[in-house]
């Protein structure tokens, strides 16, 4: 099989004949799935690694109350962020084979390490920001009457109009099934978290614990999953959403959300030894790449507490 095929099929450019000849191909021989592999990797590496594109004018987000902020917010472009791949940085190549020649098995997963975050595009022409500690399984062809993926963590979507596939995002509390839209999924399965804010289009988001648990959200709306209810509420701060700029916000958070973010975001685990939790003034953003010990010291200027960070167990004593 050509290179310049595959290509074409991970951009989502091919041919309905071309992808008829890939999928005999891959049937053919495992030695030609095992080629597929490695081209699909190498294809997504070299999208991690592409030069960025020149930044266009931000539209300022000084006015966060008002909801059309956040759609402007996050309408602009993003850069891409150059990442590591693999054993480097830890991003996570799994591929399971094909069982029973059914297409949608062929899967690929990718997991972020902390402190990073991925674009990618998917076969369909979405495209899906992954923050730090997150993973994505995905098909590497949505040959089924639905385009499903599994996710675990925070991700934007930007998904791409197809009236007879509806998009579908599987979590460990919520569907989240669309047409074409951007909506924003956080499911934090170890803190129980979940929350979808929708951008542009629709989404309709069903429970999986009780299926007539569903809503229909508008835009700048979002969902959230508290004590086993659904409840709808406006989507109009768009510094929460700062995270695929490179950028976590804790205004207006407690201490111990704080400390909650950082974990999610550095992958560390805090040990807090504190008989009371310090109260801490307005902080704003704190840009992830500086790293943990950098945003621990911008916290400790609006709160009196001290820490050590054994690097070794990534465990933080906060006392």
């Amino acid at each position: 099989m050509e290179k310049e095929t595959l290509y074409r099929f991970f951009r989502g450019e091919a041919s309905p004949e071309e992808e008829r000849r890939l999928m005999e191909w891959l049937d053919a021989d495992a030695e030609n799935r095992r080629t597929f592999d490695r081209e699909r990797a190498l294809f997504t590496a070299l999208q991690l690694f592409a030069p960025r594109p020149k930044a266009r004018a931000r539209v300022s987000a000084s006015r966060p109350g008002r909801r059309s902020g956040v759609l402007r917010r996050l309408a602009a472009p993003a850069l891409r962020i150059a990442a590591v791949v693999a054993l480097a940085v830890g991003v996570s190549w799994g591929v399971i084979s094909h069982r029973e020649r059914n297409w949608e098995q062929l899967t690929n997963r990718i997991v972020v390490p902390a402190g990073q975050r991925i674009n990618l595009t998917l076969q369909d022409g979405t495209s899906v920001w992954l923050n730090s500690g997150s993973e994505l399984e995905y098909p590497a062809l949505f040959a089924g009457a639905t385009r499903q993926v599994k996710l675990r963590g925070t991700a934007l979507f930007d998904v791409t109009g197809n009236a007879e596939r509806p998009f579908i995002v599987e979590t460990y509390a919520c569907r989240v099934e669309v047409l074409g839209t951007r909506f924003n999924v956080r499911a934090d399965e170890q803190n129980d978290e979940f929350s979808t804010a929708l951008f542009r289009g629709s989404v309709r988001v069903t429970s999986r614990d009780s299926l007539h648990q569903q809503v229909t959200l508008r835009p700048n709306e979002r969902v959230l999953l508290e004590e086993g209810r659904l409840r709808v509420e406006p989507a109009d701060d768009p510094n929460e959403y700062l995270w695929t700029e490179g950028q976590i916000s804790i205004g207006g958070c407690s201490f111990e959300e704080i400390l909650a973010r950082f974990e999610s975001c550095y992958g560390v685990r805090f040990d807090v030894r504190l008989e009371q939790l310090p109260k801490v003034g307005s902080i704003g953003k704190i840009r992830i790449s500086d790293g943990i010990e950098h945003a621990l010291s911008i916290l400790q200027r609006n709160g009196d507490f001290r820490y050590t960070y054994d690097t070794q167990t990534n465990v933080i004593t906060i006392y």
